[in-house]
């Protein structure tokens, strides 16, 4: 008696989720001008024109690229951005946490930092971050002013960190240690201090 042939195996559904991981793989192997909706689902064994039940475009795809970096961050399931906590270790633990993100996911990374304020992904978690400042203590303008700013140099040192890394090695020596992780934590004590003195005790920018 002939065997009955097997039915073909079904091809697994993609999801939005699926595919920003995907991404971010290719991105860290590739670099970011590997990121084309045809190399991606050349990948993945899908048709290019699939991704787009699930991203409208490569511009979406970012958009949710970062949205999943966001959550990688782990902020909203740190103890310590809950409101309790102090002002100043709530922006050490946020920059702490960009830094391990920038150092597991180097070429992603940029995606996040250079990412626009008012995108979809970017503004909520913004917005997140300074009720978190202010449920920590500030007042509304020392909180978004503080944001700023930390933000303004975490992004700024950590592109250029994970930019150069690879050719740091071969820096003149004393130079390479301008850029290196150690060098970020220490600009972090000290914005932190000069953040203190000049925004919050000097400019009475703690909530009344």
């Amino acid at each position: 008696m002939p065997s009955r042939q097997e039915a073909p195996a079904a091809r697994p559904v993609l999801s939005r989720r699926e595919l920003a991981a995907a991404a971010i793989e290719l991105i860290e192997r590739d670099g970011l001008d590997a990121l084309t909706m045809r190399r991606l689902a050349s990948e993945l064994g899908f048709a290019p024109m699939s991704l787009y039940t699930h991203v409208r475009s490569r511009d979406d795809l970012v958009d949710a690229i970062v949205e999943q970096l966001i959550e990688r961050l782990g902020l909203g399931d740190d103890a310590a951005t809950s409101p309790t906590a102090d002002w100043r270790e709530l922006v050490r633990r946020t920059l702490g946490a960009y830094r391990d993100l920038a150092v597991a996911l180097p070429r992603s990374f940029e995606l996040l930092a250079l990412a626009p304020y008012g995108t979809a992904p970017v503004a909520p978690h913004l917005l997140a971050t300074i009720a978190r400042l202010e449920a920590a203590g500030l007042g509304p303008g020392a909180a978004r002013e503080i944001l700023g700013i930390v933000d303004g140099y975490a992004s700024g040192f950590l592109v250029v960190w994970a930019r150069s890394r690879e050719t740091a090695a071969t820096e003149a020596d004393g130079v390479a240690a301008l850029r290196d992780l150690a060098m970020f934590d220490r600009g972090i004590d000290a914005i932190i201090a000069g953040l203190d003195a000049t925004l919050v005790r000097g400019g009475a920018g703690a909530a009344p």
